[in-house]
């Protein structure tokens, strides 16, 4: 990692470690369903809006329908996980905005 990243270069990092975490839980636990959901859109080969949107959109798909293990601990980094993803594009989007209507 670098010593100097930005917020939003430490909220990528942040976000592909947490998703590597899952990832190696549910290959551990041979969960698919799950795995197939997450590789959709990660690892994010970049930091763009729409490559976020479709990580939020695996990781929503995720809570929605329940396609994770049994085990709690990997449901509440689920949650945690989308949270930043989303968070960081509302951030995305007012900077946006707020540059657009400068």
């Amino acid at each position: 990692m670098f010593p100097y990243l930005s917020e939003r270069e430490n909220s990528i990092e942040h976000i592909n470690a947490m998703c590597l975490h899952l990832f190696d839980l549910w290959c551990e636990s041979r969960s698919v369903a799950p795995l197939a959901h997450l590789l959709r859109a990660w690892p994010l080969t970049n930091s763009d809006p729409e490559a976020l949107r479709r990580l939020a959109n695996a990781l929503r798909d995720l809570r929605r329908h329940h396609l994770y293990d049994t085990k709690g601990a990997s449901f509440q980094e689920l949650c945690e996980v989308s949270d930043c993803v989303e968070d960081l594009l509302a951030l995305s989007s007012l900077s946006t905005w707020a540059t657009g209507s400068a």
